[in-house]
């Protein structure tokens, strides 16, 4: 990860007062937490979450003077920063007052992603600016990084011979960490209700169950029932073609929507599986791999 600050780094330096930049939101809470466990704070106690669009200024500024409870700093995080124009950050600015020893203040600005990257950082440097008393941190997510941190968490989850899902993270989520994660936590939990097959569901995989069939499967879908989930795995060997699985899928969706009224699901899966069959149409290579991430992230609890 591409970490830049108006100083070097060092991990023996505890400021009193950071603001941290990225587009990412788990990059941020990475790095709180990080300072939060380098401090040893009390998080029942001396550690503050406010929004600078919720409270007012006098507020924010007695929470910074609060003293700590039973840890040696309390920590003060601002988030939404970014909602704030210069005009208004820069008002803020005025009324902020060096911040004490016992205090710890994390100041987040937290950047859209439909932002060009030039026009984000410019941005970065235009509040870094307006508060040239915070130590500042840009936190910007390389390809590299990326990759061995997806490759670690699929070693720790037994998935290391599985290159394929590397390039699929990377592709789909390259510029979306957070949605990496998440990804990651449903698959993670897959594997976990899947160790707990008995030895007859593991006979039967070795088998094929020949008996399944897609229209099965796809039915069990949309009954939301998890053996829909074994059920695919079982026969995902023997699928000779993806887009039947698709296709039935589609047409038990058709059967789902005129019983049934949500229709936020309804759209979601809806515009899940024209996605797939997309990927179909185009000769993706990670069709296979896409089918597992629908069944897991739709079907997992």
């Amino acid at each position: 990860m591409i970490s830049t600050s108006k100083e070097e780094y060092s991990n023996n330096v505890i400021h009193n007062h950071y603001l941290i930049l990225s587009e990412e939101s788990v990059l941020i809470n990475n790095k709180i937490n990080d300072i939060k466990k380098r401090l040893n704070v009390d998080e029942n106690f001396d550690f503050e979450i406010c929004s600078i669009t919720e409270c007012e200024y006098d507020d924010i500024i007695n929470k910074i003077f609060t003293s700590p409870f039973v840890s040696q700093k309390r920590i003060v995080v601002i988030k939404n920063i970014e909602k704030k124009d210069l005009n208004e950050l820069k008002e803020f600015a005025q009324l902020l007052p060096r911040v004490p020893q016992s205090c710890c203040l994390i100041m987040v600005y937290n950047s859209e992603k439909k932002q060009q990257r030039m026009q984000v950082l410019e941005n970065f440097k235009k509040v870094c600016a307006i508060f040239p008393h915070a130590h500042s941190i840009t936190l910007i997510p390389d390809e590299g990084t990326i990759y061995r941190w997806i490759s670690n968490k699929l070693n720790k989850m037994g998935l290391g011979d599985r290159p394929e899902m590397v390039e699929y993270l990377m592709e789909e989520f390259e510029n979306d960490l957070t949605g990496m994660k998440n990804e990651l936590q449903k698959i993670e939990n897959y594997l976990f209700q899947a160790k707990k097959m008995d030895l007859y569901e593991l006979r039967d995989i070795s088998q094929g169950l020949t008996h399944s069939n897609v229209y099965n499967i796809a039915d069990n879908f949309f009954h939301h029932n998890p053996e829909a989930i074994k059920q695919f795995v079982r026969s995902e060997a023997y699928l000779k073609n993806s887009s039947l699985l698709i296709g039935a899928l589609a047409r038990a969706l058709c059967d789902y929507a005129g019983k049934n009224k949500n229709e936020q699901w309804i759209r979601r899966i809806c515009d899940e599986l024209f996605y797939l069959d997309n990927r179909v149409k185009r000769g993706s290579d990670f069709i296979e791999l896409g089918l597992e991430i629908f069944f897991i992230k739709n079907l997992s609890t």
